[in-house]
């Protein structure tokens, strides 16, 4: 399956949505259960202003659907769910790594 479909169906279920509602959410009107149904099954992978939406919808980084290591893509989920502040401790700490 390709990461992009493989990462959709995670972040759908995740968010314990439909493919209708993401398409609703999304703001994704036109044969929304066909297309949402090709991104799922890897068919089709939208284009990125799309993924955008989709992301919001589902409240994911963008990025998360493109990263094929399974490490990097819990990473970016838990870098999204922190606030400005958080991340900023958290580059501050990265940084002083050796």
């Amino acid at each position: 399956m390709p990461v992009f479909a493989r990462r959709f169906v995670q972040a759908r279920e995740r968010a314990g949505m439909t493919l209708e509602q993401v398409a609703v959410a999304a703001e994704i009107e036109d044969a929304a259960s066909v297309r949402m149904s090709q991104y799922q099954r890897g068919v089709h992978t939208p284009r990125f202003n799309i993924a955008e939406n989709l992301a919001r919808a589902l409240d994911v980084p963008v990025e998360y659907f493109y990263s094929p290591d399974d490490q990097t893509a819990k990473l970016l989920l838990l870098w999204h769910s922190l606030s400005e502040a958080r991340r900023g401790q958290l580059l501050k700490s990265l940084e002083e790594l050796p």
